[in-house]
């Protein structure tokens, strides 16, 4: 089990920037962890892992579900209004992904690495690229 730590990622700017998301929340099966950057709690971004463990009797179809989800909301862009007040900030609009592996639990270490590589891979290449940057699907 790896000890709960700040996890670093690059963003997709031309030249990426490090963005550090913080430990805020962990127990056994759930880990939040928060980009405090904006020094707006509304419009921090968080990155969560959940992990469902199968319940009740050993048996086909048990899994554990693993669920990796990064949320970057963006805020309203505020203007002072006439009278002089600015509104308090508020979510516009919350880009999220989400990818959930499911792993039988007969699946072996390999299994399990094997599929990592493949997400990993696939989210550099091109079809995947296009269809985030784009929302183009191959022909």
């Amino acid at each position: 089990m790896s000890a709960i730590a700040a996890i670093v990622i690059n963003d997709g700017l031309a030249t990426p920037v490090a963005h550090t998301f913080a430990p805020a929340k962990s127990d056994s099966d759930y880990s939040l962890h928060e980009d405090r950057s904006s020094g707006i709690y509304v419009g921090f971004n968080k990155l969560t892992l959940n992990l469902t463990r199968p319940s009740g009797k050993p048996g086909a179809g048990r899994n554990l579900k693993l669920s990796i989800r990064i949320e970057t909301p963006k805020l309203e862009t505020l203007a002072t209004g006439s009278s002089g007040f600015t509104p308090a900030p508020t979510v516009s609009y919350r880009p999220q992904a989400e990818i959930t592996f499911t792993f039988p639990e007969r699946c072996s270490l390999q299994d399990r690495k094997d599929l990592q590589a493949y997400v990993k891979n696939l989210m550099s290449h091109q079809v995947v690229t296009d269809a985030v940057g784009n929302y183009e699907l191959p022909y």
